[in-house]
C-alpha cells in the first residue's frame, strides 16, 4: 500500500463532484468495484450495512464505480443493488493513481487522507475486518 493516497476528484451519479479534500476529516472507506464484477456486486448488502451503522460517527462510505461507463449507466446498477451510499463515476486515471490491480479493492482511508488498509478481493470476513479496523480507527479519533 502506498505511503500516500493520490487525490480524488470525481463526480457522482447526479453530477456533484467529489474531492478528497474535503473528505480530510472523515474516516473513509473507499471501494473500487466494476458494474461487470459479480464479487463486487456481492459486497453491496455489506457497504449498506457499514453505511447505516457509522455515517452518525462521520465514516464516509463511498463507491468508486469504474471500467463501468457513464454515471448514467453506473446509476441502473446503484437503483438496482439499492446502494444507500456515495458513488463516484470514476476512471482509468483513478484506478492506475491507486494502484489497484483487481476487483474489488476497497482501503480505509484515516483521518488526513491517510490509508490505513488495503483489502484486495472478495473474501468470507471481509466486511467483519473492515468493521472492526473501523471501530479501531474511530477509537484511535475519540469518536
Amino acid at each position: 500500500m502506498p505511503d500516500a493516497l493520490p487525490g480524488l476528484s470525481l463526480p457522482t451519479l447526479t453530477g456533484r463532484k467529489v474531492d478528497s479534500r474535503a473528505l480530510k476529516d472523515n474516516i473513509v472507506v473507499l471501494d473500487f468495484w466494476a458494474t461487470w464484477c459479480a464479487p463486487c456486486i456481492g459486497e453491496i448488502p455489506d457497504f449498506n450495512a457499514l453505511q447505516d451503522k457509522y455515517a452518525a460517527r462521520g465514516v464516509k462510505v463511498i463507491g468508486l464505480a469504474a471500467q463501468s461507463g457513464w454515471p448514467q449507466d453506473i446509476r441502473k446498477y446503484a437503483a438496482k443493488y439499492k446502494m444507500r451510499y456515495t458513488i463516484l463515476a470514476g476512471n482509468d486515471d483513478t484506478v492506475s493513481d491507486f494502484r489497484v490491480i483487481n476487483f474489488p479493492t476497497t482501503f480505509l482511508i484515516a483521518p488526513g487522507w491517510k490509508p490505513y488498509k488495503k483489502y484486495s478481493g472478495a473474501y468470507e470476513g471481509k466486511s467483519a475486518d473492515i468493521e472492526r479496523d473501523v471501530e479501531a480507527l474511530l477509537k484511535q479519533n475519540n469518536r
